[in-house]
């Protein structure tokens, strides 16, 4: 199925109109009855914060949330955005730990205040402020890793009865038809915990970024675990840095291990994954189905909602390599003004090129398989990434000009050969 009518070959299309195209279908269409049924047995977990809440949710209400019928919405601090009612996933601290810990510095004042309680400058520093080794720093996000528990308890309070907890992110897309037909092979009067599998020190877990699901028997012996030790798991932490290990460690703790999900769950994008990726003896991520992305921003979730539905259409279930087909494929050309393919590979012999001499350079590698050419420096990739739109940053400076490529050639010839890999996988399964 080729989306003639919004993707095509020789350009990248209009983000501005797709998102105008998406909601306004959103309005039209209706849930498609079945995914919709599979849905009653989920309730979606959704964890932002109020230094993004006003950004980032409000495109999920008209796309990820719109036809799922039971969800939480959980943040540093309790508000209404758009009609929808955000909590606070920390009012049920221990006072002594909000007063006292550094990490709520930050709530605190958020509480006093919300947002005006901070100056222009250091809300620009901390939307700006680089990664670590242990995580963005700043202060939001350190009170973040506070959430996942006190999450876990109130929704297993609010929605008891949920057979599946499904825990996202603001910038986390899922597919809800896949997630549907994916839980259904598995038992959910069992203790599982699916998601894709990292590591921080002797804990594994699922990344809290791709999402991840427990089912209601793992979800109880969760809540009353760290009911029984809240202080430990106070403690514990106050001294780590990333929620989402503190909350495998708890699960585990609790006897349930985590079934390793990738590439069903996925921390990659379709603007920028290596879709010749490999896992678990050189398995490719080609030949599956997938039911998360992420990060993807606001834009990225409207293109993918409207790419989404489209297929939808075809009643038909959405792998990896259908991604790439359909929704990437279209896309790609030998040559897209503005556009950022996100080839990492520079070339010092390149650093005055010509787009044509660009191309020259990625034609002459045999395992080339795309380039581009920021002003005058070339770059080029063995991989193939998507990328995103990227205008001139000075309209008056031409040598700014952001211009892509593919070689077109070497892609298709990449799409049978990935095509033959495959050997009727399909789920990620334990």
């Amino acid at each position: 199925m080729v989306l003639q009518t919004i993707f095509h070959s020789r350009a990248p299309f209009d983000f501005l109109q797709l998102q105008t195209l998406y909601t306004d279908e959103a309005q039209r269409s209706s849930c498609d009855s079945a995914t919709l049924q599979g849905l009653n047995d989920l309730f979606v977990i959704l964890k932002t914060g109020a230094n993004e809440a006003h950004k980032k949710l409000p495109p999920h209400f008209d796309t990820t949330l719109r036809c799922v019928p039971h969800y939480g919405i959980w943040s540093d601090m309790e508000e209404e955005i758009d009609g929808h009612h955000v909590l606070n996933a920390l009012d049920e601290m221990d006072p002594n730990i909000v007063v006292s810990h550094a990490d709520f510095e930050y709530y605190r004042r958020l509480q006093r205040n919300g947002l005006d309680a901070f100056t222009a400058e250091e809300l620009y520093k901390w939307e700006t402020a680089p990664n670590t080794p242990s995580g963005h720093d700043s202060p939001g996000w350190r009170l973040d890793k506070w959430k996942f528990l006190p999450m876990a308890d109130k929704a297993y309070r609010q929605r008891p009865e949920a057979k599946w907890f499904v825990f996202m992110e603001c910038d986390t897309f899922f597919n809800w038809r896949n997630l549907v037909r994916w839980l259904s092979k598995f038992d959910a009067s069992k203790s599982l915990y699916l998601g894709q599998e990292m590591r921080i020190g002797d804990s594994t877990f699922a990344y809290g970024g791709s999402g991840f699901v427990i089912s209601n028997p793992a979800m109880k012996a969760l809540v009353e675990h760290r009911a029984a030790r809240m202080e430990f798991y106070d403690d514990y932490t106050g001294k780590h840095w990333a929620g989402d290990c503190v909350l495998g460690k708890a699960l585990a703790n609790a006897g349930v291990r985590l079934t390793w999900s990738r590439p069903t769950l996925f921390s990659e994008t379709p603007f920028n994954m290596n879709f010749n990726d490999t896992f678990r003896r050189n398995k490719h991520i080609w030949c599956y189905y997938f039911t998360s992305y992420h990060p993807m921003d606001p834009t990225d979730i409207a293109a993918f909602y409207q790419f989404e539905q489209k297929w939808n259409l075809e009643d038909s279930l959405l792998r990896h390599s259908d991604v790439f087909r359909d929704f990437v494929l279209p896309q790609l050309g030998p040559e897209v003004a503005d556009w950022d393919n996100v080839s990492t590979d520079e070339q010092d012999s390149a650093s005055n090129a010509s787009f044509p001499e660009c191309h020259g350079i990625c034609e002459r590698q045999s395992d080339c398989m795309q380039f581009s050419l920021d002003g005058q420096d070339c770059r080029s990739s063995k991989k193939i990434s998507l990328g995103h739109q990227r205008h001139r940053r000075h309209k008056d400076e031409p040598s700014e000009r952001m211009v892509s490529g593919w070689m077109m050639d070497r892609v298709s010839a990449f799409v049978e050969e990935m095509d033959a890999s495959c050997n009727g996988e399909d789920w990620i399964l334990p």
